[in-house]
């Protein structure tokens, strides 16, 4: 054990998340020395004594633990990026500092509705960069893009972030979010802590303007890893 928290010293930190991994750290140590005692008391045999014990305990530490000590990387491509997208949103004419109408083009050069070209591609309705949550460390960027048939998927990018267990991908209402809230959208399972990836979200799903969080969290202990704000 003494070797693992001098390669990843992070692992001392997991049952000190909150008080679900405290419970399942410190309970379950009381609860396996209890069983302990009283397979002492019964004469049970050590063989039987190791299946009971050991077993599960190494099992769960290592679904704990494992995560720390790999990565997952995830390359999903996407017709185009965020980057490319934001770059294209912010060489967009801006708006008079004044206040005062801009100038209009001649009516002849303005096309009619029925004229006026659908999008190409998906649109990028807003972005934000991953910042870490809880003590864990990430980064990245995060956007949401609507296709041309009006699905809306989530998409990360330069995406890298601490890696650990049962990891999940949720869209959360509002700013700066580190729980889940009602309202929240789940994505499922983060595909990988390293990579571009991409989450669609169910359909019909419709996000009014505002504030969003794409949200990182872990399920085992109820606890967040990295977030997004996204303004749409």
């Amino acid at each position: 054990m003494l070797v693992l928290v001098v390669i990843e010293p992070n692992i001392l930190e997991a049952p000190f998340q909150n008080e679900r991994t405290l419970l399942f750290t410190f309970g379950g140590t009381v609860l396996a020395a209890l069983a302990f005692v009283v397979m002492l008391g019964f004469r049970v045999p050590p063989v039987v004594r190791v299946v009971v014990l050991a077993v599960p305990f190494v099992i769960v530490n290592w679904w704990l633990i494992s995560p720390y000590f790999s990565d997952d990387v995830v390359e999903e491509s996407f017709s185009t990026s965020i980057s490319e997208r934001g770059a294209t949103a912010a060489d967009a004419p801006a708006p008079a500092v004044d206040g005062s109408a801009q100038q209009q083009p001649p009516a002849a050069s303005v096309p009619s509705e029925a004229e006026s070209p659908s999008p190409s591609g998906p649109v990028l309705r807003g972005a934000g960069q991953f910042v870490g949550l809880a003590g864990h460390s990430g980064s990245g960027d995060a956007g949401v893009f609507q296709n041309p048939d009006g699905s809306l998927v989530l998409r990360f990018e330069n995406f890298d972030i601490e890696n650990g267990p049962d990891l999940e991908v949720y869209l959360v209402p509002g700013p700066d979010q580190t729980s889940l809230p009602e309202g929240s959208i789940h994505l499922g399972p983060l595909k990988g802590n390293i990579g571009d990836q991409n989450y669609e979200l169910p359909a019909g799903t419709e996000l009014p303007p505002g504030a969003y969080t794409a949200l990182v969290w872990c399920e085992a202990f109820s606890v967040e890893f990295v977030g997004a704000t996204i303004a749409i």
